[in-house]
């Protein structure tokens, strides 16, 4: 009986111990970080799929002509959860259209419970979409990204204030210092 015991207690032991081993590999957060952060991530929102494919046809240009970003494009279930992920850091670059832009930037519409974010135009694209960055995203990236997407000079009646990076582009000015974007091995946030 006494054994029956301390094998049943051993084993529930030994259960707790490989259900500890495996919990760590059962979150795939980290692996999303390291992912990140090798990838330029481009987001768009599930429930705009004219979004979506400008997204995606973003990044094939990205990882074409800029092929170590490693550009990806990446999916949030609406528009409020790509002002979460926004908001936190999470993603740094987004195609949205433009009046959802100006709401997340004033703080209002889908960004309404995690107030102001601010945005930045990398660049204006057909049918109302914008491509645009978080005003943290480095200038060196947001640069580079530009110059590989061409980007063009929305003129005085742009949706956003341009980022940084994008103006130094379309002054004529020297690239900013900093590394290109992800896939150079550094943190591109």
């Amino acid at each position: 009986m006494e054994r029956r015991r301390f094998l049943g207690a051993a084993g529930r032991a030994a259960l707790v111990v490989a259900a500890a081993g495996l919990l760590p590999g059962h979150t795939p957060y980290r692996q999303w970080v390291v992912y990140r952060k090798r990838h330029l991530m481009i987001l768009a929102s599930k429930r705009d799929p004219e979004g979506y494919a400008k997204c995606r046809g973003l990044a094939e240009r990205l990882a074409a002509v800029l092929p170590e970003s490693r550009a990806r494009p990446s999916r949030a279930a609406s528009a409020e959860r790509m002002a979460s992920l926004l908001s936190t850091g999470q993603m740094d670059l987004a195609v949205i259209e433009a009046e959802a832009a100006r709401a997340m930037r004033a703080g209002e519409g889908p960004s309404k419970g995690y107030g102001p974010i601010d945005l930045r135009l990398l660049q204006a694209l057909e049918g109302g979409h914008l491509l645009v960055a978080r005003a943290a995203f480095p200038a060196a990236h947001a640069y580079r990204v530009a110059e590989a997407l061409g980007a063009a000079d929305p003129g005085p009646g742009a949706p956003l204030p341009l980022h940084p990076g994008v103006e130094a582009l379309l002054s004529g000015a020297d690239p900013p210092p900093g590394p290109g974007p992800a896939g150079d091995g550094g943190d591109h946030h």
